[in-house]
């Protein structure tokens, strides 16, 4: 069975179960969940991309200096 497919079935399962059995599903992964946000593997890779991106050198980036001129100039020109 694809992961696709076993995630939507504990949708379903999740929605129609009991308060115990919710609970018993939360508390194996609570600590997950607790930790933070857990990413798939294309978001993983898409990440991994745009750091490796901004480390060669091929993603323009800007200091923090630079990030307040710029949000300084843009409410400047727009009135904000």
């Amino acid at each position: 069975m694809k992961i696709e497919a076993i995630k939507e079935k504990l949708h379903q399962y999740l929605d129609r179960a009991g308060e115990d059995k919710v609970m018993a599903i939360y508390t194996l992964v609570s600590s997950d969940i607790e930790q933070g946000t857990v990413y798939d593997e294309d978001t993983l890779q898409m990440l991994m991309q745009r750091r490796e991106d901004v480390l060669s050198g091929k993603a323009k980036t800007y200091s923090l200096k630079e990030s307040k001129e710029r949000i300084s100039q843009f409410r400047k020109k727009n009135g904000v």
